[in-house]
């Protein structure tokens, strides 16, 4: 295998990557808080993808800008999943925990009832979003790179950044925190636990939202795009190391650079088989995940 062909590739590998994270982190953040795996993550990345296609389609709106709307729109909508389907279920068990497999279950009967009304409401046609981009490759030496690719890549780590900076650096990112760490010791402490859950929820989806319009220029668009994505982000969150900023990331890109190397010997379907064997491997070896703790 040719040298530049395996560089090529890696850079490939950790533009794609990066998105991978990018999308797992509002899936870690509800998870390292909630203890809730959202099944739904991928539906809510879908339904961004289409405001960001009707904003263009009714408005011309360049799906980058179309950010400014479907952040706060996401955030409103994964606040009220939260607080009218995930916290009755909450409230219900004794021991304020939620079983696994009951919040997995409801949150596969979002996913299913979303997908379904959007496939209802979109049809199964298969969409694009132009951006207004023009440039579509940038240079790195001797390597061509997709300009979309590289936009999401930075966008996802600047996101990253963010998210940590604000956990740290404001009240509700520390509550966030604190509430993640011990729940009944943030009540104790005069933290509203509920809000908390919500906030998370909502800015889970805020998130995904952001990634959704940054895939939007250069992924196909279909009721059912979300749902491989979700599983991504269910296995890089486990990879990286569950409720992790930085293990989000990590995990992104070492699923990334596996795949996009492990293409150029194999076929694509049976480049993400392997990708799931060193998901296994990784478990086995380390079960917290790369950059989690026991």
């Amino acid at each position: 295998m040719d040298s530049y062909i395996l560089t090529y590739s890696a850079l490939n590998g950790v533009l794609i990557g990066a998105m991978y994270g990018g999308i797992a982190l509002g899936l870690s953040l509800i998870f390292g808080v909630l203890r809730i795996v959202n099944f739904a993550h991928g539906s809510f990345l879908m339904l961004s993808m289409y405001i960001a296609f009707w904003l263009h389609h009714w408005l011309g709106w360049d799906p980058y800008a179309s950010a400014l709307v479907a952040v706060p729109v996401m955030f409103g909508l994964g606040y009220a999943v939260q607080a009218t389907i995930i916290a009755p279920l909450i409230r219900r068990e004794r021991a304020l925990v939620v079983e696994p497999i009951s919040a997995l279950l409801l949150t596969a009967g979002v996913y299913i009832v979303v997908d379904n009304l959007a496939l209802m409401a979109f049809g199964a046609n298969v969409r694009s979003v132009p951006s207004h981009i023009e440039q579509t490759t940038l240079s790195l030496g001797d390597y061509p790179l997709n300009t979309f690719r590289v936009v999401g890549c930075v966008s996802s780590i600047a996101i990253a950044a963010a998210l940590s900076l604000w956990l740290a650096r404001t009240d509700m990112g520390r509550a966030i925190r604190a509430t993640a760490q011990n729940r009944d010791g943030a009540a104790m402490s005069g933290i509203n636990v509920g809000q908390v859950y919500n906030t998370t929820f909502g800015l889970g989806c805020a998130i995904v939202g952001a990634m959704g319009c940054l895939l939007a220029p250069f992924i196909p668009l279909t009721p059912s795009v979300g749902l491989s994505f979700g599983i991504k982000s269910f296995i890089v969150v486990v990879l990286g190391g569950i409720g992790s900023i930085a293990g989000s990331l990590v995990g992104g890109l070492v699923i990334g650079v596996f795949e996009s190397i492990a293409a150029q010997f194999v076929t694509t379907p049976t480049a993400s088989i392997f990708s799931l064997a060193l998901f296994i491997v990784i478990l086995l070896v380390r079960p917290q995940g790369l950059m989690g703790k026991r």
